[in-house]
C-alpha cells in the first residue's frame, strides 16, 4: 500500500466513523423530536407545511447549478475558482429567493390553503443562506474533512430540533415547523463557514464558471427531474385529496426516506470524493461501488423491511392514534424504501454522466407522475401501489444502464448483495411470526408488541449475519481499522471475529482502498 492510499483509506474511514456518529445522534433525535411534534402539530399543519415544502424543496435543486459537485471533482482548485463559484451561488440564490416570493401566493391558490403563501414567504429567506454555504461545505467534502461537516449538520439538527419543541409545547403548529428549518439552514451554514478552508476573493473568471456550469447544469436538470418524479405525488395529493392526507402521506414518505436521506446519503457523501480520484479505473470503481452498496444494504433492508413488519404498533407509539393511516403506506413504503437506498446515480456523477442520468430520469418521471395520476382514485394507498409498481418495473434498466459505465453485470451486482437480502427476508418472516403469535395470545399492547418484534427481529438477523459473513462485514472491518476514530474502533471489536481481522487485515495491506 502506498502512502498515498494509506492516506485516502484513513481519511475514508474517519469520514465514515465521524458521519455515522452524526447520523446515528440524527435518528435518534429525529425519532424523539418526530414523536413529540406529532403529538402536538395536527396532520393539517403537516399538510400545509408540505406544500410549502413541495416549492421551496424544487426550487432548491436548481439554487446552486449543480457547482458544489463540480468543484469536488477538480483536480486541482484554486481560491479564484472557488470565488468565481462562490458569486454564482450569492446570485443563483438571490434569484431564487425572490423567486420563492414571487410564487407564493399562485401556490396558495393552487393547494386552496392561503397560509402556503405566508410560509413560503418566510422560508425563502433559506434560499440564501443555503446558497452561501455551497463552497465551504464543497470544499470541506473535497478534502474529506467530514467531522466538520457532521458538526455543522449536528449543530444545525440540535438546535432547530429544541426550538421546535419548544414552540410546539408553548402551543404553536406552523410556526414551530418553519422556525426549526430557518434555524437549521442558518446554524449549518454558519458552522460551515467557521470551518471551511475558504480565502473569498472578489474575482469571477467566465471561463471557470462555464467549466463548473458545463457539468452543473446536466445534474441540476437531474436533480431537477428527480425531485419532480419524486414529489408529483405529493402535489397531487395536496391538490385533490387535500392537507390532511397530504399529512399522512408526507409523513409515511419522510418515514421511507430516512435511509435514503441519511445513511446512503452519508455514504455517497465520504465516497464520492475519493471516487473521483479514480473515476477512470472501470475495475477499481466496480469494486468500491459494490462495497458501498453492499455496506448500505446490511443497514436499510433489515430497518425498512422491519418498519413494515412492526408499521400498526410503530405509528401507535412513535406519532400516536390519529396518525393510523400511516400504517398502511409503510406496508409499502418499508420494502421499497430499502430498494431506493441502493445509490444508482453516483455511477453517472464519478463518471461524468450527467447528462445520461437526466434522460433517463426525465423518462422514468413520467411513468412515476402517471401512476400518481391513475391511483389517486383510491386515493392515498392507491397512490402509493401504483407508484411502487411502476418502480418495481423500471428497477431493472434503471440499475443497468449506469452499470454499462462501469462494466458491471447484474448478475455480479445480485450475488454481493444476496447474503444481506436472505438474511432480511429471513428476519422479516420471523417478526412477522412473532406478531401473529402475540396477537393470537391476545397482546394488543403497542409498546409490547413493537419493542419484543424489534428485538426478536434484530436478534434474529445478527445471528443470521455472523452466520452468513456477508462480504459488508469484512468491509467494514477494513473501513474501521484504517480509523483512529473510537467509535470505528468499537465496531471493530464488535464485529471482527480473529480469523477475519486477519483476513480483512492481509487483504488492506495487500491492495490498499481497492480491495476488501
Amino acid at each position: 500500500m502506498t502512502s498515498d492510499n494509506r492516506s485516502l483509506t484513513q481519511r475514508s474511514a474517519a469520514g465514515v466513523a465521524w458521519i455515522l456518529a452524526f447520523q446515528i445522534t440524527k435518528q435518534l433525535l429525529s425519532v424523539v423530536t418526530v414523536s413529540i411534534l406529532a403529538r402536538r402539530i395536527p396532520p393539517r399543519a403537516y399538510g400545509i407545511m408540505g406544500m410549502a415544502i413541495l416549492v421551496t424543496n424544487l426550487l432548491e435543486t436548481i439554487r446552486d447549478l449543480g457547482t458544489g459537485t463540480a468543484l469536488v471533482r477538480e483536480q486541482t482548485l484554486s481560491d479564484e475558482l472557488a470565488s468565481t463559484a462562490f458569486w454564482l451561488n450569492c446570485t443563483s440564490g438571490l434569484v431564487v429567493t425572490l423567486l420563492v416570493v414571487a410564487l407564493s401566493y399562485p401556490a396558495a391558490l393552487f393547494f386552496h390553503e392561503p397560509m402556503v403563501a405566508r410560509v413560503l414567504q418566510i422560508l425563502s429567506v433559506s434560499f440564501f443562506l443555503g446558497a452561501i454555504g455551497v463552497v465551504p461545505t464543497a470544499l470541506l467534502n473535497r478534502a474529506m474533512r467530514f467531522r466538520h461537516l457532521a458538526l455543522a449538520q449536528a449543530s444545525g439538527i440540535v438546535l432547530s430540533s429544541m426550538i421546535a419543541i419548544a414552540i410546539a409545547l408553548a402551543g404553536g403548529k406552523i410556526s414551530a415547523l418553519v422556525t426549526a428549518a430557518l434555524v437549521n439552514s442558518l446554524v449549518t451554514t454558519a458552522v460551515v463557514w467557521i470551518f471551511a478552508p475558504f480565502h473569498l476573493k472578489f474575482v469571477f473568471s467566465g471561463v471557470d464558471a462555464r467549466r463548473i456550469l458545463s457539468f452543473g447544469l446536466h445534474l441540476t436538470g437531474f436533480n431537477g427531474m428527480n425531485y419532480f418524479s419524486r414529489n408529483a405525488d405529493n402535489v397531487l395529493v395536496g391538490r385533490f385529496l387535500g392537507s390532511s392526507a397530504l399529512g399522512y402521506y408526507q409523513m409515511a414518505y419522510m418515514l421511507m426516506t430516512y435511509p435514503i436521506m441519511n445513511f446512503t446519503v452519508m455514504m455517497v457523501q465520504v465516497s464520492y470524493p475519493a471516487m473521483s480520484t479514480f473515476r477512470d479505473d472501470l475495475k477499481r470503481l466496480r469494486e468500491t461501488y459494490l462495497r458501498i452498496c453492499q455496506s448500505i444494504a446490511l443497514v436499510t433492508f433489515p430497518i425498512m423491511l422491519g418498519l413494515a413488519v412492526t408499521a400498526p404498533s410503530f405509528v401507535r407509539v412513535f406519532l400516536g392514534p390519529r396518525w393510523l393511516p400511516v400504517a398502511n403506506l409503510l406496508l409499502i413504503f418499508g420494502p421499497l424504501g430499502a430498494l431506493q437506498s441502493l445509490p444508482v446515480s453516483l455511477i453517472y456523477i464519478v463518471r461524468g454522466r450527467p447528462d445520461l442520468n437526466f434522460r433517463w430520469t426525465t423518462f422514468a418521471s413520467a411513468a412515476y407522475v402517471l401512476s400518481f395520476i391513475v391511483g389517486l382514485r383510491w386515493g392515498i394507498i392507491g397512490v402509493a401501489s401504483c407508484y411502487a409498481i411502476v418502480w418495481t418495473l423500471l428497477m431493472f434498466p434503471a440499475f443497468l444502464i449506469p452499470f454499462r459505465l462501469i462494466k458491471l453485470s447484474g448478475r455480479v451486482f445480485v450475488r454481493s448483495l444476496w447474503s444481506t437480502v436472505w438474511c432480511s427476508v429471513v428476519m422479516t418472516v420471523v417478526a412477522e411470526c412473532w406478531l401473529q403469535v402475540l396477537l393470537r395470545l391476545g397482546v394488543e399492547n403497542a409498546p409490547i408488541q413493537l419493542f419484543s418484534t424489534i428485538t426478536v427481529g434484530a436478534v434474529t438477523y445478527v445471528t443470521l449475519i455472523w452466520w452468513r459473513k456477508p462480504p459488508a462485514l469484512s468491509e467494514l472491518s477494513t473501513v474501521a481499522r484504517g480509523s483512529s476514530h473510537p467509535l470505528a474502533r468499537m465496531v471493530v471489536r464488535l464485529l471482527s471475529a480473529p480469523a477475519l481481522a486477519t483476513r480483512v487485515l492481509n487483504s488492506a495491506g495487500d491492495n490498499g482502498v481497492s480491495s476488501s
